[in-house]
């Protein structure tokens, strides 16, 4: 454990045994297997959270969430891959409560009912649990960003694209980027591997539509790179049998101004 995770779960243990707990929890199920438990402070700004009975790295783990606004509802929030999400938003309509659990890299939420009695003694048993995961650094562990997984995601989508060309154009076609130069801010933020696969797939969608696009895949077949740079500025030039593509975030009808490069080759 480097200096840094050390102190930030001695300044993290430290808050959580100060921790002034409601006596009684807050108990969910999804009625499917999936369970929560909510142990909120007797100020109710924040909670300790659990969720169990899902296939995801925070099945078990112990969070101390902020209570914060979620749209017109409420929410316990946390951080988790370096962004703060929601893990179960509050309803507080008309009948108070109805909740909702987010898991991370999931679409939809799950909703939960409320167990009408619940048992003081997971209070501290909850708590109990979360300083003992706090010393291993789980949850400093979980919150920081995971740049690796981000990677290949963001690289499948770029290998998607080279294997449509592929199968459209009948062209090995093989997208470059230099992974290194894309800072963590810009992996969270965009959808690199989209952005830079977009060439590849204007390629392919011009070859399945060859009959609009006369001649295209003789025009094309003189390249076998690509080579993608994430820019503040759109713009595209070829340089022998590569195509070098910069991309730019922020510019509007980028697959237009692509295809209106490859029709003039």
């Amino acid at each position: 454990m480097n200096k840094l995770l050390l102190l930030a779960c001695i300044f993290i243990s430290h808050k959580s045994f100060s921790l002034e707990l409601a006596k009684y929890p807050i108990e969910l199920s999804s009625g499917q297997g999936t369970n929560v438990i909510i142990a909120p402070t007797t100020d109710k700004k924040q909670a300790l959270v659990k969720v169990t009975g899902i296939n995801h790295d925070i099945d078990g783990i112990v969070f101390l969430t902020d209570l914060k606004p979620h749209g017109s509802n409420s929410a316990y929030k946390y951080t988790f891959d370096g962004t703060e999400r929601s893990l179960v938003s509050v309803d507080d309509g008309y009948r108070c409560c109805s909740y909702t659990l987010y898991i991370p890299d999931t679409r939809d939420g799950t909703y939960l009912s409320k167990k009408e009695e619940s048992n003081p003694a997971i209070v501290e048993d909850l708590k109990a649990q979360y300083e003992q995961q706090l010393t291993k650094g789980i949850q400093v562990e979980l919150a920081n960003f995971n740049r690796e997984k981000h990677l290949k995601y963001q690289q499948k989508n770029i290998s998607a694209a080279n294997d449509l060309v592929n199968k459209q154009c009948g062209l090995k076609i093989k997208t470059n980027l230099n992974w290194e130069s894309i800072s963590d801010a810009n992996l969270k933020e965009y959808a690199v591997g989209s952005y830079c696969a977009q060439v590849a797939k204007e390629m392919a969608y011009m070859c399945e539509n060859s009959k609009n696009f006369k001649n295209f895949k003789n025009d094309i077949a003189q390249f076998n790179n690509i080579e993608c740079k994430f820019t503040d500025e759109l713009k595209l030039r070829k340089n022998g049998n590569t195509i070098i593509f910069k991309t730019a975030p922020k510019a509007p009808n980028q697959g237009e101004f692509i295809k209106s490069y490859l029709l003039n080759l």
